[in-house]
């Protein structure tokens, strides 16, 4: 590539231009992001926006399902204390008289292209050839099922709690389509770029929330509030600041009748005296009406240091305001529940086998297990069997804890000896086991990276944001009564190759192998309140 340095120095000032940004301290630098949007199949693009819905409304039953959670969770809770106190804060909200039954899910589901090792090396000749990087695939409109055999779409995990990039994602677009113009590509290269409107997706859906908030709760003993704002809990020492203001940024400009609030959980302390609930239920922080809660912090132990950080959470809970994502949806949250639903058997629980959307659900799911048969999931001989395999070829499996918050996975030699330390503990709990996936490994350029000319080989990781608002007869019942809203959208992770997998993030965009591209959007009047809506 001709004149590389130049590019890089242009593209470099165009991801700040873009508020493509990191905070650390009171340090501000470029999130590192890659030069060019990495090639990625249309077919499985279109397939996972086509299922989010699916997944949104299956881990919103999973979540109003009292009975599913109890059968995985009272294993659990007896081990590990940040899950007893959430289980605890979910028991005692249910039991109130009155709670709030609009939940708000602002979700992601990620992907990877899983390629099978067995691929056929003529076929992985050719795929490597199309894939691999972006100058090569800008050639081809292969958009076949043959085109792609042997690669297959694979879900990493499905995030319900604080779904980060949503801000940057929508941004990287505009960065990918001038870095690609910088490079020399057509203006039909360009339009390959998809659209990515999560945060105003996002926005949309909060928006959304609020106006059913009032609608429901608007009206109190105490009078009656034409005006709720949304607030976001963050860390106090947050470096995807910059991510979340692009997001607020959406809900200001297109709804700027919606008042917002940004929080830590220190700032709402008893102590202070700053957060009240009236005789309602209904939230205030500073004497401001709060419609909706939006928690981009608080899914990992060290995040509640203490029980006054703990009450917080509570108080938030049990309060009318539509919680995003409400306690049960963090129950649902976890590898445990992902795990179960690998099983047919399971997943049945909430999707009729005879729909397509059951079938394409667990085509994504690689197959996962428990260390233990207490779940009901497995037998001992299906337990026992599977260790001895973990063991015997540790390559061909991944060990990760049951509890949502990323990170912290076991791969090769590291995962037999934390698996041999697991069952020397008798700790069968804590943590699952995952068939690895192979990603394709695809090559691009790293801005912030020392050398940014130099050319890094990556693993890609597809996320699909969905937006959805439903209603329970909760808790009477375990069943969902109605869809409300749902909105869906891509973005996508890459990580310079580590064989270890312990991976430097950098932000990209997918770069679909056909010139076909556009938003659908379909209306559906389920049986509810509302209608739904799906973007893509």
């Amino acid at each position: 590539m001709e004149h590389l340095d130049e590019i890089t120095l242009l593209a470099g000032r165009f991801a700040q231009l873009n508020g493509i940004l990191k905070k650390n301290g009171d340090l501000i630098s470029p999130l590192s992001c890659t030069l060019l949007p990495s090639p990625f199949p249309l077919q499985s693009l279109e397939f996972a926006r086509s299922i989010q819905q699916d997944f949104n409304l299956l881990f919103h039953k999973v979540a109003g399902s009292h009975s599913f959670l109890e059968s995985l969770m009272k294993h659990i809770i007896e081990h590990d204390d940040y899950m007893q106190h959430l289980w605890d804060i979910y028991n005692r909200v249910r039991q109130q008289d009155r709670m709030q039954d609009i939940f708000l899910g602002l979700n992601r589901s990620d992907y990877m292209l899983h390629q099978d090792p067995d691929m056929d090396p003529r076929l992985k000749e050719s795929i490597d050839e199309r894939l691999r990087r972006t100058y090569q695939s800008a050639q081809f409109h292969a958009n076949t099922h043959y085109d792609w055999q042997g690669l297959v779409l694979r879900q990493v995990e499905f995030n319900l709690m604080a779904s980060s990039f949503c801000g940057m994602s929508q941004r990287i677009v505009q960065q990918h389509r001038q870095c690609l113009s910088l490079c020399g590509f057509s203006e039909e290269s360009l339009i390959r770029v998809p659209e990515c409107n999560a945060a105003d997706n996002f926005a949309d859906a909060m928006a959304t929330a609020v106006q059913l908030y009032l609608k429901e709760c608007g009206q109190s003993s105490s009078g009656s509030s034409s005006v709720a704002a949304v607030m976001m809990i963050v860390s106090s020492a947050e470096s995807n600041a910059y991510d979340q203001a692009a997001l607020f940024a959406s809900l200001v400009s297109r709804h700027p009748h919606i008042p917002v609030m940004i929080r830590t959980f220190e700032d709402l302390h008893a102590t202070t005296g700053r957060l009240k609930l009236d005789d309602d239920l209904r939230l205030f922080v500073d004497g401001r009406h709060v419609g909706v809660v939006y928690f981009r912090f608080g899914y990992i132990p060290d995040h509640f240091p203490n029980e006054e950080t703990w009450d917080v959470k509570y108080q938030l809970e049990r309060s009318m305001a539509i919680k995003c994502p409400c306690i049960q949806y963090m129950l649902a949250n976890t590898k445990l529940v992902q795990a179960a639903l690998s099983k047919p058997s399971e997943l049945a629980k909430f999707i009729d086998p005879s729909k397509p959307s059951y079938s394409h659900i667990l085509s994504t799911f690689a197959k996962q297990f428990t260390l233990t048969d207490s779940f009901g999931l497995f037998d001992q001989e299906e337990v026992d069997q599977v260790i001895k395999n973990c063991l015997s070829d540790p390559h061909l499996y991944v060990l990760k804890p049951q509890r949502e918050g990323g990170g912290n996975n076991y791969f090769d030699d590291e995962l037999v000896t934390k698996l041999n330390s697991l069952l020397e503990q008798g700790d069968h709990f804590s943590y699952i086991i995952m068939e690895r996936l192979f990603p394709f490994i695809v090559e691009n350029f790293i801005l912030t990276s020392p050398d940014p000319t130099k050319r890094h080989e990556m693993v890609s990781e597809l996320g699909i944001f969905g937006a959805f608002i439903g209603l329970y007869p909760f808790p009477q019942s375990d069943v969902t009564e109605s869809l409300d809203c749902q909105l869906s959208d891509v973005r996508s992770l890459s990580n310079p190759l580590c064989f270890e997998v312990k991976l430097h993030k950098s932000l990209q965009h997918p770069y679909s192998l056909s010139n076909q591209h556009g938003m659908l959007v379909q209306t559906y009047q389920p049986q509810g309140r509302c209608v739904v809506t799906q973007f893509y």
